[in-house]
């Protein structure tokens, strides 16, 4: 009888937590929007939460694990690290933007400044996730499905960092820069 207790309670705090995911996203929705002065920026870059997510939950179910507090506080921290790798990302090319720099050259210039950062800050947090999955003492059962949600976040969020959001980015805006281009000629 106990047994079901703890499931109901560990279910309800998983609600919890997928509640406070929602409004935290939100929040920071709104702060970004401010931030970059734009409604759509914001999207581009909270768009990487659920592919994310996603490719963190396959990752647990290939390797037998279900989702559980432990791995979906390692799937909230490892969106964090990876949100701040693109919000800064789109900062610098915005950045680049307003001093006259052309799309292209303002994605590859910013892409070129923010690679080590984001390389550093994912192989750090990976690094730091790998002994977990290969304790067998007292607690392992918890911490290796953070470890496993961690990795996979981080792994997949990098690579979207470095590559997609930039992709989309371009993709938005590229329609401007040729009208910009037309009225100037």
């Amino acid at each position: 009888m106990a047994f079901s207790g703890a499931v109901f309670s560990n279910r309800e705090m998983l609600g919890e937590l997928v509640v406070i995911l929602l409004v935290s996203v939100l929040l920071m929705y709104f702060i970004l929007a401010v931030q970059f002065e734009s409604f759509l920026q914001p999207l581009i870059v909270l768009a990487e939460i659920p592919v994310d997510i996603a490719f963190a939950l396959l990752l647990l179910w290939v390797c037998g694990h279900t989702m559980n507090l432990m791995s979906a506080i390692g799937m909230i921290v490892s969106c964090g690290i990876i949100i701040n790798d693109s919000i800064l990302k789109l900062d610098a090319v915005n950045e680049l933007r307003k001093k006259g720099t052309p799309l292209m050259e303002a994605i590859h210039t910013a892409g070129k400044r923010r690679l080590r950062p984001i390389i550093m800050t994912s192989l750090t947090t990976v690094f730091a996730m790998v002994p977990l999955l290969f304790t067998r003492d007292m607690g392992s059962e918890l911490q290796q499905p953070l470890a496993i949600a961690m990795i996979g976040t981080m792994t997949v969020g990098t690579l979207v960092s470095l590559f997609i959001i930039p992709l989309i980015y371009w993709f938005i805006y590229r329609k401007n820069e040729v009208i910009s281009n037309e009225r100037k000629d």
